[in-house]
């Protein structure tokens, strides 16, 4: 007896018959979900094979072994432009050699020209008096000297001001450096190139206005442009960002001189609080009189 759930094979349709709706199976929603196991699979090892190199066998993937023949090809492709370039370059060689006129020709040079302005320079020369020749031969001469003395001169000049520029920089960055050290313990100012170069600005552009600054007139005016820089951004940041924008380490060092600044006021407050004056110490200031005692010693004695 044939299985009722495999479908049956479809009976042949003559021609012109119109063929009938299939309609699909249906399904019980209320039919349990068939179970499927979850098969883990276990990492394949990459498959390697043996490659000889230099005469010894070397294990390699598959990704290695197509990199190293992409790379032997692109070798070989640049070996070959470079052995087809210098073969050119060879055969010209060859053909110049065997026939410059022609060459030279194929290159589109005017020989005929050239030779024509070449022989009548040296019959130009030929026909030279000796002196006149010496003569010329010396002008030449003095000429490639002037020149090489010029190019001297120049060369020294240049050099002599890059020298000059760079001790007048580093004179200046020194002048900086000893204006900072100086005001350290007023501004709290560390010794910092970027504080360096804001000090030079500063004198740039005040030479570039009027009369220059010297580095001790300079440093306040960039240490008040920096302060109220850095003050404009905290000022819009809550404590968090603060902290994210200095990082803990400056965070630590705030918190730290807060504590040592508490420390040292209730250092100075608690011993007054806690003085306390003997019974038997003498007062240094007279007690003052209560009512009854002011009445009995003052107005009580008036008649």
């Amino acid at each position: 007896m044939p299985d009722s759930s495999t479908p049956s094979p479809a009976a042949p349709v003559a021609p012109g018959t119109p063929a009938k709706a299939v309609v699909p199976p249906t399904i019980d929603p209320k039919a349990a979900p068939a179970k499927t196991e979850a098969v883990k699979s276990a990492p394949l090892a990459e498959e390697t094979w043996d490659v000889q190199i230099d005469g010894k066998p070397v294990k390699k993937t598959r990704k290695e072994i197509l990199e190293a023949y992409q790379l032997r090809e692109l070798s070989d492709k640049k070996r070959s432009e470079a052995e087809k370039t210098l073969g050119d370059a060879n055969k010209f060689f060859q053909a110049f050699k065997a026939d410059p006129i022609k060459a030279m020709k194929a290159m589109g040079l005017d020989f005929d020209s050239m030779s024509t302005q070449y022989l009548a320079k040296k019959a130009e020369e030929a026909m030279l008096d000796p002196k006149e020749r010496e003569l010329q031969k010396a002008r030449q001469e003095a000429e490639t000297y002037k020149k090489w003395v010029e190019e001297q001169k120049a060369l020294q000049e240049k050099t002599k001001k890059e020298a000059e520029i760079s001790a007048s920089r580093q004179a200046i960055h020194k002048e900086i450096i000893d204006a900072i050290e100086a005001e350290a313990s007023n501004l709290g100012l560390p010794v910092d190139e970027e504080l360096v170069i804001a000090v030079a600005q500063k004198m740039i552009l005040q030479d570039m206005k009027q009369k220059p600054l010297n580095a001790k007139e300079a440093l306040p005016k960039a240490y008040e442009s920096q302060q109220k820089f850095l003050k404009g951004i905290a000022s819009k940041m809550d404590g968090e960002a603060l902290v994210k924008w200095l990082g803990p380490e400056v965070a630590m060092k705030i918190r730290k001189h807060d504590l040592q600044q508490l420390k040292a006021k209730r250092q100075v407050v608690a011993p007054q609080a806690r003085v306390e004056t003997p019974k038997d110490a003498p007062s240094k200031a007279p007690r003052p009189m209560t009512w009854s005692e002011f009445k009995a010693t003052k107005l009580d004695t008036i008649k």
